[in-house]
């Protein structure tokens, strides 16, 4: 189907991740569906471009796969691609232009976390670390703070000490297997979206939803589409809007109204936040990094140094290429967001120095840089969830069905790969089915 229609069997709304599996697999089983998104691209915070010339696809969104997600390495399968394992050797940066492996220090952190006991009663993660600050030294509690800033994009002092200890003994934490997919995201989503039953699906672009009215086994969707009103019916509804989006107060730019309004949400959607991250790609005339030292830094993946504005850099290993990307997450990002995009560019290029010395004119060897600020970006307002104090329960409430006629997914709401495509399609997956099975 090309152009919606007036009534189907279910209303997908987002085409990211999350969407765009639960359409894949409602279609496969005979249901009508109609996916409204508002960008004019499916992918959601997929952002994946192919500079003409690029040995590799550049990823300004969703770039990892963390650990050996079950649900990317079957979709990966399905579109006739593989993981690539990007490889752990890791280097921190002390002192300017001096370098130390870091996965020491990740484990002596593991080490020294598993002899504290776990929080009964749920604190912020800094006051976790404050009250063992004699178990751990000042080191230590600096990368922890470092990890939790750039892995999780979350502010220390609001983000969940039990959350955040869970996630570090699991299979997705910092340390664990990292892959990429080798076509890229992009790809991905685009097999993906092939997958859709085009007899069964509506995919309609630039159609900014702002109402949904529903009742048991009735929903209506209201959107607006190049400035024209539309409106969509169906017997359901699976909602997959990014959490800050379902955060905005009623009738503010950008917000869907749910009319009536959706029962016991409100505490739920407190306790998650949305953090913020600045990732930037910069294409290099040549890998200056593999060349310097005699080469000692060739096989490296990640360079971290905590007191820089991009505390996380990484190459495209195992591939090759002049290509280097920074990162910043948390309260960092926060301020790097305040500045215009040529004092972000200075504050990268000035990273760099820190980590790799005054060896070379970094700003004469750069060719091209490319971003998208996922925090100013309407539909997004933020990179990727974390939970705050007393949000660990908060996923499960919140991915509850409402009356068997609204159902919620995303990577907000996934409880074993939350923050991550891997979660946003399990939960895409799981709200298909809870459709189907219902």
């Amino acid at each position: 189907m090309s152009r919606a229609n007036d009534e189907y069997d279910v209303i997908v709304v987002g085409a990211g991740a999350a969407g765009l599996a639960a359409a894949a697999q409602l279609s496969r089983n005979g249901k009508s569906v109609c996916v409204l998104e508002a960008r004019d691209r499916i992918g959601g915070r997929i952002l994946t471009v192919r500079p003409r010339g690029a040995a590799i696809p550049l990823e300004l969104g969703a770039e990892f796969i963390h650990g050996e997600s079950p649900s990317i390495f079957e979709q990966l399968r399905l579109a006739g691609d593989v993981a690539v394992d990007t490889a752990q050797t890791r280097y921190r940066v002390p002192q300017p232009g001096r370098m130390k492996r870091s996965e020491d220090l990740f484990e002596t952190m593991k080490e020294r976390l598993k002899r504290i006991p776990k929080p009964r009663v749920d604190v912020p993660f800094a006051e976790f670390l404050e009250k063992h600050r004699r178990q751990l030294s000042p080191t230590v509690r600096a990368f922890a703070t470092m990890l939790v800033e750039g892995f999780d994009a979350a502010d220390s002092t609001r983000a969940s000490a039990i959350e955040i200890l869970k996630e570090w003994a699991g299979g997705t934490a910092a340390d664990a297997p990292t892959f990429r997919p080798q076509r890229g995201y992009g790809a991905l989503m685009d097999s993906l979206a092939g997958s859709l039953d085009p007899a069964k699906t509506c995919v309609q672009l630039e159609c900014a939803v702002h109402e949904v009215r529903w009742r048991r086994g009735e929903v209506d969707v209201a959107y607006t589409r190049h400035g024209e009103p539309g409106a969509v019916r169906a017997a359901q509804a699976i909602i997959t809007l990014p959490l800050s989006v379902l955060q905005l107060p009623a009738l503010t730019p950008g917000s869907v109204l749910f009319t009536p309004t959706l029962p016991r949400r409100q505490v739920p959607l407190s306790r998650l936040l949305m953090g913020p991250v600045v990732k930037l790609v910069l294409c290099f005339s040549r890998p200056f990094w593999s060349e310097i030292d005699d080469g000692l830094h060739r096989d490296v993946a990640f360079f971290h140094a905590q007191g820089a504005p991009f505390p996380t850099f990484w190459t495209s290993l195992p591939v090759r290429a002049p290509v280097l990307t920074a990162w910043s997450g948390g309260p960092k990002a926060a301020q790097l967001l305040a500045r215009n995009t040529d004092e972000v560019l200075r504050a990268a290029l000035a990273s760099v120095t820190e980590i790799f010395g005054k060896r070379r004119d970094y700003r004469k060897m750069l060719e091209a840089v490319y971003w998208h600020d996922w925090q100013s970006d309407p539909y997004s307002s933020g990179a990727y969830s974390y939970s705050g104090v007393g949000g660990g329960p908060a996923k499960k409430q919140l991915a509850k069905s409402v009356e068997q006629t609204l159902f919620f997914a995303g990577e907000a709401l996934d409880v074993e790969e939350s923050s991550s495509v891997g979660g946003a399609l399990s939960t895409g997956q799981r709200a298909a089915k809870e459709v189907l099975t219902g």
